[in-house]
């Protein structure tokens, strides 16, 4: 497979402190990818070291295939779109687009073309002669994005984007974003804190930790089936129920036994080397909890009480408490009759298939 990025054991060292540690990446062509972690992970910094505004300390960059390391940012294929946006506020909106290829040397036909085609494409064209300060925040992002795309960079590199942008407003970008990635066709790599965003858009997703990547792969499997119990934390809410394994047929766990003696089949682990005794933690979203007055004959339930019963618009979150002090939060659509209210006691169920297990 031909990749866009390779990060090959890429470490990045300030004085004593490790900011990067030991990354490998391997983006293809035209996919939207995610470095995606809390505050301080390292996300912004291998997002530099990609863009060549800091060296790695050790460890390999290629970009299409070709060492990139030490080729300065203004040479790189590469482009980075900022938070801040970035604009020339004396320039309009076609002259902050045109800015690149002018300094390129691009011919004026060749100029025109590109940024007209481009302002089309994130639909700012009628807005090319006005100045960065009579457009919106949303407006002055589609520029900046354009500015970035009309050099026609192998990969276009995205630091928070988004993060100035209201609520509202960030939300129909998201979508937008992932359109125009999907329209141009080349490799987006986006760093953000925010994980609602990151499963929006990307095709995969990395998720950093203390400098590392703990698991890599597409929303859907990062969700469900974590890696570690650090993304089981961070990826959503989650309910992490302490077990042990009781089956574990060729290193697959298939049972476990919570520390009440109630046993439950497990559908997924995070390995495939466990044995009767592995312990670890059941990973339980709390969408996938279901709420009944009386307990279930029929499958494994676990009693609770109800602490407190939050009224959120399309779901009602019960936070919970097991007999031994576990807590638990569980989401109800309304429109499910509420099983109980504050000081009642209530039996969860789950659906078994997603019943995942992250082992320690």
């Amino acid at each position: 497979m031909s990749y866009a990025l390779e990060l090959r054991g890429v470490t990045k060292r300030f004085g004593d402190v490790t900011a990067v540690d030991a990354v490998d990446l391997a983006i293809p062509h035209g996919e939207f990818f995610s470095l995606l972690g809390p505050s301080g992970c390292g996300k912004t910094t291998t997002l530099r070291m990609i863009a060549g505004f800091e060296e790695p300390t050790e460890g390999e960059l290629l970009l299409d295939g070709r060492p990139g390391t030490t080729i300065p940012p203004f040479r790189r294929n590469t482009n980075l779109v900022f938070q801040s946006y970035a604009l020339f506020p004396h320039m309009s909106v076609y002259d902050n687009v045109a800015f690149g290829p002018r300094r390129a040397g691009v011919p004026r036909d060749e100029e025109r073309r590109r940024v007209n085609a481009v302002l089309r494409t994130v639909r700012m064209e009628a807005y090319a002669d006005r100045l960065p300060r009579a457009l919106s925040g949303g407006q002055r992002q589609r520029v900046a994005l354009a500015r970035a795309l009309v050099n026609e960079p192998a990969v276009l590199l995205l630091d928070e984007p988004l993060g100035a942008l209201d609520l509202k407003l960030r939300k129909e970008m998201q979508i937008e974003l992932k359109h125009i990635q999907r329209e141009v066709g080349i490799s987006f790599v986006y760093v953000t804190h925010d994980q609602e965003e990151a499963m929006t858009m990307s095709d995969r997703i990395a998720v950093m930790n203390e400098g590392r990547i703990e698991q890599i792969g597409p929303p859907e499997e990062v969700y469900h089936r974590p890696a570690t119990r650090f993304v089981a934390e961070f990826i959503g809410a989650a309910n992490l129920l302490e077990v042990e394994v009781i089956a574990a047929p060729g290193g697959k766990p298939t049972r476990a036994r919570f520390p009440s003696g109630l046993e439950t089949a497990v559908a997924s682990a995070n390995r495939t080397d466990a044995t009767v005794g592995s312990r670890g933690v059941l990973v339980l979203r709390p969408e996938h909890l279901v709420l009944h007055a009386a307990p279930p004959t029929d499958e494994p339930a676990v009693e609770t009480t109800i602490v407190e019963t939050i009224f959120q618009g399309s779901v009602v979150r019960f936070e919970l408490t097991t007999p031994d002090g576990t807590h638990i939060t569980a989401l109800e659509t309304t429109r499910r009759p509420a099983p109980g209210g504050p000081g009642d006691t209530v039996w969860i169920t789950w659906a078994q298939e997603r019943a995942h297990v992250v082992l320690d």
